[in-house]
Parts: structure tokens; C-alpha cells; sequence
């Protein structure tokens, strides 16, 4: 059974598994075919990163990131870390009112990162079909959850999710986009 989509970015934690692809077309097709229904298509995706000026956050693996989504309108301002798969993500109206806060508050901008994004909802699992800017096309599916106690196993149920998908015969990637991109 398909949840609301308004409950798949709820959550304090969230399990994903990456992995870089040749093309997004094989993965596009099985979505289809398995009734995964099409949350935001065609979004062209740009990440802002902030920290203080001395990194503080990023030297504690802490990410604060301003996401605007074109055409789709979206604006999220989310937070990562210190633990892995600590997340917390909220809904902002502004995309630029928000970068003014940010920056009253003493937060610089230290990367940016453009995506084109489509977003799949299949089961309890948000699925995002990515070509990133300088670095291609990539797949994750991740499920978000308040229980910590459920980690593991939502762990395995990805890694399901993922085989269901043809997607285990490529390497996961463990690193985000920003660790490739930016070292």
C-alpha cells in the first residue's frame, strides 16, 4: 500500500542506498512498471550548502542545505548530522528570504550543487532519479523515520527495494554528492 506522500519526508532519520547508474531510463521504466506513482518530475534541483566561516558544522559532519525545486516551486532547508543517518527537512516558502535569514545569521554560502531530479513514491520508499552536474546519473531510494530502533531493519528493506529495482548489480556509492564533488 502506497503511504501519503505527505509522510515520506517526515522523519528524524533517513536510510538510503545510492548508486550511480549508466543511464536512468532502465530504472524509469521498471518504476513504471511496478505502479510507483510520480511525485515532482522534472525539477531541476539547486543545493545550497552553509556553515559558519570557520566550517564548524561541516568539521562536526553537520550540513545545512537551502534546496530550491524548479518548476515545482519546493523550497527545503535541511539539516544532516552529526550521526549518519540523522536528517531533518522542512518546508520554506522563500527560497531567498530564507538565504537572507541564513546569511543575518551569520551562515556563508560554501558550495552549490545543480540537479535535474525526478521523484518516485513506490510502497513506503521515495525513489529520485538524479543527473548531477559534473557528476551524472545516479538512484537512491530512502525511507525517513522518527524510530531509531528501526534502522536496521528499514536497512534491509531498502536493500530490497534496491534488488526489486535491478540496481544491486551497481556499486553503491556511500558518499553524498558534496563528498564527490568537493572532496
Amino acid at each position: 500500500m502506497l503511504a501519503d506522500p505527505g509522510t515520506h519526508f517526515k522523519g528524524r532519520y533517513e536510510v538510503e542506498m545510492k548508486f550511480r547508474v549508466e543511464h536512468l531510463g532502465h530504472v524509469r521504466r521498471r518504476l513504471d512498471q511496478s505502479g510507483a506513482v510520480p511525485f515532482a518530475l522534472d525539477n531541476v534541483e539547486t543545493d545550497v550548502f552553509f556553515d559558519f566561516p570557520d566550517g564548524r558544522l561541516e568539521a562536526n559532519h553537520q550540513f545545512h542545505t537551502l534546496r530550491q525545486m524548479r518548476p515545482s516551486g519546493r523550497v527545503l532547508w535541511i539539516s544532516k548530522g552529526p550521526a549518519a543517518d540523522q536528517c531533518i527537512a522542512m518546508d520554506l516558502s522563500d527560497f531567498d528570504r530564507a538565504a537572507e535569514m541564513l546569511t543575518s545569521l551569520g551562515f556563508v554560502e560554501m558550495r552549490r550543487i545543480g540537479k535535474k531530479r525526478d521523484i518516485y513514491f513506490t510502497d513506503e520508499f521515495h525513489v529520485t532519479l538524479d543527473d548531477v552536474d559534473g557528476l551524472g546519473p545516479f538512484v537512491e531510494i530512502a525511507v525517513m523515520t522518527d524510530d531509531r530502533n528501526a534502522l536496521a531493519v528499514l536497512r534491509e528493506r531498502v536493500r530490497e527495494a534496491a534488488g526489486r529495482l535491478d540496481l544491486l548489480r551497481f556499486a553503491e556509492e556511500t558518499r553524498s554528492y558534496r563528498q564527490m564533488l568537493f572532496g
